[in-house]
């Protein structure tokens, strides 16, 4: 059997012939999943993608997502309350009613949590600003009782060095750096 020209299949045997048809057959299938996975992959990706935007702008806008249930208004949920329950329109009127009673109160408690979220905030900045404050007076007696052991001169050489320190642990902070934390590994 000699071969000229172009290759064919039919100067092989049957069982060679075969496998390597199978063989192609396979290699087609195998990138055909591979391409089938790489989009469902790019799909899902998108999708999230997409998904987690929506959330960011949500959180921007100030929106909040209230579940569908409290979104319906008293009537619209007696009224679907009579229809699953079979209500008398007595009954119906009475739960009307209740839930308008319950929803006064919801929209009271929301506006009370709100003012105390408020209030925390105004607390802990004025907080803040009295710690500040004891930090400050704590510094000068302390740099007043170093004066009169070192000096004067030597003084204002501590506190420029002290102001040097802190300049830089403020850079470490803002760029993730160890800050105060003296047991964190450097990352010089």
């Amino acid at each position: 059997m000699m071969l000229t020209g172009s290759f064919c299949f039919k100067h092989l045997p049957t069982f060679d012939r075969l496998m390597n048809v199978f063989f192609i057959h396979s290699l087609k299938l195998f990138h055909m999943k591979k391409v089938a996975l790489m989009a469902l992959v790019a799909i899902f990706s998108l999708s999230f993608s997409l998904s987690a935007q929506d959330s960011t702008k949500e959180k921007k806008e100030g929106k909040k997502r209230m579940p569908t249930e409290m979104r319906w208004t008293a009537k619209d949920r007696a009224e679907n309350m009579a229809k699953q329950l079979e209500l008398s329109d007595e009954q119906k009127a009475k739960v009307e009613a209740l839930f308008e009673q319950q929803d006064a109160k919801r929209k009271e408690q929301i506006a009370r949590q709100q003012e105390k979220r408020a209030e925390m905030t105004q607390d802990r900045e004025a907080h803040r600003a009295e710690m500040m404050e004891m930090r400050k007076k704590a510094l000068a007696e302390n740099d007043a009782e170093l004066e009169k052991i070192i000096g004067k001169e030597k003084l204002e050489q501590w506190k420029t060095y002290r102001n040097e320190q802190m300049k830089k642990m403020q850079e470490r902070r803002k760029s993730g750096g160890r800050g105060m934390n003296m047991n964190a590994p450097r990352t010089n």
